[in-house]
């Protein structure tokens, strides 16, 4: 675990599927893969779209999964890098 450079809150690293690590937080979350606007990663360092199951909707295939700590950090828009 780590400490992000922005908020100050506890952060952990996946490397994703493509090499790169991504920061996340450390509490994982049960999701339900369908064509949602959120993105998770996985262990694995997979990235699924889908939502957050509900407490009724965990079942023993249910994936969990990982939030990226941008979405949730109050700072993340002083880490955003400018395209090329």
């Amino acid at each position: 675990m780590s400490t992000c450079k922005g908020c100050g809150k506890e952060i952990k690293w996946i490397r994703t599927i493509g090499g790169k690590k991504m920061p996340v937080d450390p509490e994982g979350v049960f999701v339900i893969a369908c064509d949602g606007s959120e993105r998770f990663v996985t262990d694995e360092g997979a990235v699924i779209s889908g939502r957050s199951a509900r407490l009724n909707e965990i079942h023993n295939q249910t994936p969990l999964a990982y939030v990226p700590h941008w979405k949730t950090c109050p700072k993340a828009a002083n880490f955003r890098q400018k395209r090329r």
